[in-house]
């Protein structure tokens, strides 16, 4: 798990305990404005989770959309063929000059 996603989320869990920002609803029983807390905590969440985890990946210098991991793949495949032509032409060379 990205590091900012957990950062965010502590920030947003202690930003929405009742009582730091506002209490909702205002003369309700200590359970009930648990249970609103807890509802409005878990839709932020959902609703902005995947904002936050593309913020930290982008930052962190990974690319999260479809297709990087066959870019990844292809690249990966281009250097071993560099590498696979480069060894061809040394064998050619060593052959070249036993001779």
């Amino acid at each position: 798990m990205s590091v900012l996603v957990s950062l965010y989320t502590a920030i947003l869990f202690f930003v929405l305990v009742p009582g730091v920002l506002l209490t909702l609803p205002r003369k309700g029983s200590k359970l009930t404005v648990a249970a609103v807390h807890a509802i409005v905590f878990g839709l932020i969440f959902h609703f902005t989770c995947k904002i936050v985890w593309r913020l930290g990946v982008s930052l962190e210098g990974f690319d999260d959309s479809k297709g990087s991991s066959q870019t990844a793949i292809e690249s990966m495949a281009k250097m071993g063929k560099k590498k696979s032509d480069k060894e061809e032409e040394d064998d050619e060379d060593d052959a070249a000059t036993s001779k």
